[in-house]
């Protein structure tokens, strides 16, 4: 299979957790800070910015509920919750 970007005729690499990925040549092109004009800042590289939005967007995949029981995490995460689900009493236990 062929690299997912634009121009780019090399084979894309095949990862079993995200699918279908960029060719080594266009990751490293993505890890590379660009360069800025005077008195700009670089920008950050790809992987980073990701890894920026998984930081400020993690919580997002927690669940109200574990195996039956109130998931601690959640609700701390969302205390206007606690209210919501009535389970202010089970997380008094934890």
């Amino acid at each position: 299979m062929k690299c997912i970007r634009k121009g780019c005729n090399n084979e894309a690499i095949i990862d079993r957790t995200f699918g279908v990925l960029p060719c080594k040549e266009c990751q490293r092109k993505d890890s590379r800070i660009h360069s800025c004009a005077k008195f700009q800042f670089a920008n950050l590289s790809q992987s980073d910015r990701v890894q920026t939005q998984r930081d400020h967007h993690g919580k997002d995949l927690l669940q109200p509920y574990i195996k039956g029981k109130a998931n601690p995490d959640f609700f701390k995460a969302y205390p206007e919750m606690v209210e919501s689900y009535g389970v202010r009493k089970e997380l008094e236990k934890i």
